[in-house]
């Protein structure tokens, strides 16, 4: 390992000195008040013709370099947001004159209400599609304010939240999630419940990415989602203060803050978000069961989940500008979350002849610590002005769960008197997540439109969980061997990528290769069961462009991808959820591969997009009669037991529009469609699958700009439901609406809006085997009228911060973090 990261190294070197040149063009931008100028565009253009050659941004010494500039006369252009355009004098590159140094210039800053204007003009919209992603700016939009991470989740394009807090993406499980460029190493519940504790005024914006290139680790079947979270870019001292609070069924109050200091030589910056909200989980549940076809009995289930959740999510970080090439920098991300429930259960039994037999009545409570910090080294060296650069990363990470439960159930006949004694289980349960990553990713652009690419990760992950399960039913604690348990995972990935990119006159195109070695070892400690697992697999990918006219584009790409199943996922523990309801993991759960096809086409701001994905293995999780998955462990006909499996293979049919219209200049308009076929094949609880439901997914996003500081927002949402392995949901719709406010000299605003006007975006579905039929729904508060303040301090002079990509993403992402 060591030999070769020092063969990448001494290649690195190799081709940096081999690519110095002496013909090189360098001036300096300054402000009005003599300071340099960061991030100011400079163009060079043929004096002949004013044809453009290169294009520069100034670094943090106001200074911009073209290399490899050929003999000639040439002249710059020069501009900023703020700030007149500036052209300089014609000059000339020889042989002679081989190195230029041009006068220092000094922009002119605009006048006020010019500022203004370009200030109202540059928000940005709530919903943007660029060519590779979808974006989503959350601190653009009015109707966020006061949500949780997953609230505004649950509002973007393509993506649907089911019962179980599973995230799908256009139909689609398997969505990795990130937090600023790193995956999250928590899943199921646990991700749930960071994201229902994350503010929405932490976070700037949320990219969608459907289908990334093989310099993204390569989990993901169905897509990404980046969650980037708030970091100031201004010059100077300044930063943002939020308070707010919600009132759906519970209260909701959030607030926080953010600082950024920034001088020639470092860029320090942090915030600190607290989070208050009551969330409320009403599930109403209708089973029933059948041996050979003939109805055996029901269960009728009202379960109300009240959910307090405290959460204190921190960051801080600092970048150090060694040189104007080189950059060092570190980000510390903690978060805190104290999550508390109380589930009431409810449950009618019918007996075979379908007359109610007698009821039981479940009270569950947890008291839950979530505890994650990761910290973050990196460097970033750039070589010289063509946008050669090499950036490195070292991440590691800390996830610890604490967790406190009780489930007390008691039965009753029908005329209201005691069945049988009560049944008291209850839980203490310890578990912790480290992992370590480094990669590094060189970038070198070569000659005419070429560029290659190329990096190496690794990773080690470790989980540990330990829980002791004690019936109490008699007052005195008695160890439960059958739920006890102790559950190690250890996994250390290897990756490498290369990415080739070629530009012509009318297209380009980009090809890529990423391999990864997965080596996997498990130890249930009661049973003293061992797994081990280890397989090296490649994703190649392929991304096509053609310009058919100047504002029409096609686009083709293909990718292969993995999506290895979350540690939550393997933990095969019996949590017991009420008395005929388990939930548990399997450790012998299986990745999921997927081939994925997408043709695209651009006309102007439209964007259509075809797709097709076909994916073996297919990780769903399903929720099946407990004695049909686990036949030699004695259980009721009523019990059920939700847990991930694998299903043979499914495929994917879909078309997306993206289509930005503006009424008029105080109204713009976003419109997202989706429309899909999902087709899945399997065989689970003695049940064969081979069935497919069309689907689709529909939003309006609405922003009104009106006088005096005023601006609103109108969202509309339609989902026809869809099929997930054996579960098809059925339609949701809704409506939400919000107005803001700049007040205190356009420093401060004020916001209101209510999410699910009209209390209808809630979700049903229907579960199907040849002996269990489900039918559920489910009541969350969608619907919340929010208030938020916001005020804006320190100077406005905007110096682009860089965004880190680190090394841990995937890891983050399957455990669940930030």
């Amino acid at each position: 390992m060591i030999k070769g990261l020092l063969a990448l190294l001494f290649t690195l070197l190799g081709i940096y000195a081999s690519a110095q040149t002496t013909a090189k063009v360098t001036l300096t931008v300054l402000n009005g008040q003599k300071m340099p100028l960061e991030n100011a565009t400079v163009e060079l253009l043929r004096s002949k013709d004013s044809a453009l050659v290169k294009s520069a941004l100034t670094d943090k010494s106001g200074t911009a370099e073209f290399e490899n500039i050929k003999a000639e006369t040439y002249f710059a252009r020069i501009s900023s947001i703020n700030y007149t355009t500036h052209y300089t004098s014609i000059f000339q590159v020889s042989g002679q004159n081989p190195v230029v140094s041009l006068p220092a210039i000094t922009l002119v800053q605009k006048e006020a209400k010019q500022l203004q204007g370009v200030t109202v003009n540059a928000k940005k919209p709530f919903i943007q599609k660029l060519n590779d992603r979808i974006v989503v700016n959350v601190e653009s939009s009015i109707v966020s304010a006061g949500s949780s991470a997953l609230d505004v989740l649950e509002r973007a394009p393509g993506l649907t939240i089911d019962q179980n807090d599973v995230i799908a993406l256009r139909g689609r499980q398997g969505v990795i999630i990130m937090i600023d460029g790193k995956p999250s190493p928590m899943s199921g519940s646990d991700l749930a419940n960071y994201l229902r504790g994350l503010p929405s005024n932490a976070i700037e914006r949320i990219d969608i990415i459907t289908n990334p290139s093989a310099k993204y680790d390569a989990k993901g079947n169905s897509g990404i989602i980046d969650i980037r979270m708030k970091k100031d870019q201004r010059m100077g001292t300044n930063g943002t203060f939020t308070a707010g609070y919600g009132q759906g069924i519970y209260p909701k109050a959030n607030t926080g803050t953010t600082f950024n200091y920034r001088n020639k030589k470092v860029n320090v910056f942090g915030n600190y978000n607290y989070s208050y909200r009551e969330a409320l989980n009403h599930l109403i549940l209708d089973r029933n069961f059948f041996n050979n076809g003939t109805f055996s009995g029901a269960d009728k289930k009202d379960n109300y989940a009240h959910m307090p959740i405290n959460s204190h999510t921190a960051r801080l970080g600092a970048d150090f500008f060694l040189n104007k090439k080189t950059i060092l920098g570190f980000v510390v991300n903690s978060n805190f979350n104290h999550f508390e429930r109380q589930n009431r259960n409810n449950s009618l039994v019918i007996d075979n002849q379908k007359l109610p037999s007698y009821t039981f009545q479940t009270m569950a409570t947890n008291d839950d610590h979530f505890n994650n910090t990761v910290a973050n080294i990196n460097l970033k060296h750039t070589f010289d002005s063509s946008g050669k650069e090499l950036t490195a990363d070292i991440d590691y990470g800390s996830f610890i769960n604490t967790s406190l439960s009780s489930t007390a159930t008691q039965y009753f006949n029908l005329d209201g008197n005691k069945q049988q004694p009560d049944y008291i289980l209850n839980g203490d349960q310890d578990g912790k997540l480290t992992f370590k990553t480094a990669k590094a990713d060189y970038v070198n652009p070569l000659k005419k439109g070429t560029r290659l690419e190329a990096g190496f990760k690794t990773s080690f992950v470790s989980s540990d969980n330990d829980a002791q399960f004690f019936d109490v039913s008699s007052g005195t604690p008695i160890n439960d061997v059958n739920k006890t348990n102790r559950f190690l995972y250890d996994e250390n990935n290897y990756a490498a990528y290369t990415n080739f990119y070629k530009e012509y006159k009318k297209f380009n195109i980009q090809l890529g290769l990423r391999a990864e070695q997965t080596n996997v070892n498990t130890h249930q400690v009661k049973g003293d069961v061992r797994w081990d697992s280890s397989y090296l697999q490649f994703f190649p990918s392929a991304f096509f462009n053609y310009k058919l006219k100047e504002d029409q584009t096609l686009g083709v790409s293909i990718s292969r991808r993995i999506d290895r199943p979350g540690y939550r996922d393997l933990n095969p523990f019996l949590f017991l959820i009420d008395v005929s309801t388990y939930a548990t993991g399997s450790p012998g759960l299986l990745p999921q591969l997927t081939w994925s096809y997408e043709l695209s086409y651009t006309l102007k701001q439209l964007n259509f997009t075809l797709g097709y994905k076909h994916t073996k293995d297919v990780q769903n999780i399903a929720i099946v009669r407990f004695k049909d998955v686990f036949p030699n462990i004695p259980s009721d006909d009523n019990v059920t037991v939700q847990i991930p499996v694998n299903l043979e293979s499914s495929d994917y049919y879909g078309l997306s529009v993206s289509a930005p219209i503006r009424i008029s200049k105080w109204w713009n308009m976003m419109n997202n469609a989706d429309l899909y076929y999902n087709h899945f094949n399997g065989n689970l609880a003695g049940t064969m699958l081979n069935n497919g439901t069309p689907a689709a997914d529909i939003r309006t996003n609405n922003t009104f700009t009106f006088k005096k500081g005023w601006t609103a927002e109108l969202n509309a949402n339609f989902n026809s439901g869809g099929r997930y392995g054996y579960m098809v949901s059925k339609p949701q719709w809704g409506v939400t609406a919000g107005v803001q406010k700049s007040v205190l000299k356009n420093k401060g605003s004020i916001r209101f809006n209510v999410t699910d006007i009209f209390w209808t975006n809630l979700p049903k579905a229907t579960i199907t085997y040849n002996n269990y039929i489900e039918n559920w729904h489910a009541y969350r508060e969608s619907r919340v009228a929010n208030l938020s303040f916001t005020y804006r301090f320190g100077k406005n002079t905007v110096a682009a911060a860089r965004r880190r990509t680190t090394a841990s993403e995937e890891e983050r992402i399957r455990a669940g973090g930030n």
